[in-house]
């Protein structure tokens, strides 16, 4: 190549090639998160800090290349913009990871001392509930999912894990063996159903309400 050559070649801007890579990836996302609902989206959102490191490669390999980067207003807005979706992505994935973030509709919630039960056409996101129960006591659930995901988890005050399943269905029977706070966790990825736990008393089921029982899915619309 000439030095003509070289002087004319055409230069680009900083950040349009790390904005091609997160287009293409986002729309990928998007598309398997249509065809397989059981795609978990908040894997995206845990890779949105590959946007700075994409975004940091692109300008470090620019600056070895000999200045054919422009790194005019133009650019600078582009790198700040793609520097934001990374930094709101995070915060969004955090919130998300963190059991922050709910949405259901045709959905009914009943949370006491001694019981926890959700029945839902459509949840997507978290939820929770404590129950205080003592030594001896017995956690008893069904869990029923008629489509889409659910994930149950429940662990006492030190972060042990009791009960876990990814998904989880059908009864399910926890047997306590000291005193606490024990958290139930649910994470629903689209899914239809119910769910129902509750404290079984030391000594039998003896006053403890019994689990509903299960419904027939609802029929889709032709």
């Amino acid at each position: 190549m000439t030095a003509n050559e070289e002087a004319v070649r055409p230069q680009r801007r900083v950040g349009t090639f790390t904005l091609g890579v997160v287009l293409v990836a986002a729309g990928c996302g998007m598309l398997a998160s249509l065809l397989w609902p059981a795609f978990e989206i908040g894997w995206l959102l845990n890779a949105s800090p590959l946007i700075l490191v994409a975004l940091g490669v692109e300008t470090l390999l620019s600056a070895r290349g000999g200045g054919r980067v422009k790194y005019d207003w133009l650019g600078m807005l582009l790198c700040f913009l793609l520097v934001g979706a990374g930094l709101v992505l995070y915060a969004a994935a955090w919130a998300y990871e963190n059991g922050e973030y709910f949405n259901a509709y045709d959905c009914s919630r009943y949370a006491d001392e001694t019981s926890y039960r959700m029945d839902y056409t459509y949840f997507d996101g978290f939820d929770s509930h404590t129950l205080h129960l003592e030594a001896g006591d017995a956690l008893k659930g069904r869990v029923d999912t008629w489509s889409g995901w659910l994930e149950v988890e429940v662990s006492d005050e030190d972060g042990e894990t009791l009960l876990e399943g990814s998904p989880l269905n059908g009864d399910q029977s926890v047997e306590i063996a000291k005193a606490g706070d024990y958290t139930i966790l649910v994470h629903g990825r689209k899914t239809a159903g119910q769910f129902a736990f509750q404290r079984v008393p030391a000594g039998g089921s003896e006053g403890a309400e019994p689990l509903p029982e299960t419904e027939t899915p609802p029929e889709e619309e032709p």
